[in-house]
């Protein structure tokens, strides 16, 4: 049976070993494959390996799995699947000569520092542009009561 390698951003791996139960991908450091992100559940996804193919299934999550930017509830996996959950990517990948799978996560993207209230000074070639916002001229009607 193959394994999964769950390839993390900062460099390390972590080879896992194919059971009856999925592999759990989730927020929880007990979880299988173990994702820092506000935005996945506790235990949010599954992977497995049955019959010959991969399948990832999503676990009721409050976010949803997208495998190519698609909401799955459950599907069969093919190398070259992006695999989001929360703010994470991660790639499916086969390696061809022993069959495991690699699970490639992406690093996140960060955004810089905002400079609202910041210490850097606002750029001249910028301008913040506020436009009044106008009452809408229908009034909603009350529903008048006639007697029969």
């Amino acid at each position: 049976m193959p394994l999964l390698i769950h390839k993390r951003p900062d460099g390390t791996e972590k080879s896992l070993e194919f059971a009856s139960k999925p592999l759990i991908v989730g927020r929880l450091p007990e979880s299988e494959i173990s994702v820092r992100d506000a935005f996945i559940s506790r235990v949010h996804c599954g992977i497995s390996y049955v019959n010959g193919q991969f399948t990832l299934k999503d676990l009721g999550s409050t976010n949803g799995t997208y495998r190519n930017g698609a909401r799955v509830f459950e599907c069969a996996l093919a190398p070259a699947d992006k695999i989001q959950v929360g703010n994470t990517t991660i790639v499916f990948e086969v390696d061809a000569k022993s069959g495991n799978a690699i699970l490639r996560q992406v690093p996140q993207m960060v955004a810089p520092p905002s400079t609202l209230g910041g210490s850097t000074p606002p750029r001249p070639d910028l301008r913040q542009v506020t436009v009044p916002v106008k009452e809408p001229l229908i009034k909603p009607s009350t529903p008048t009561l006639r007697p029969k």
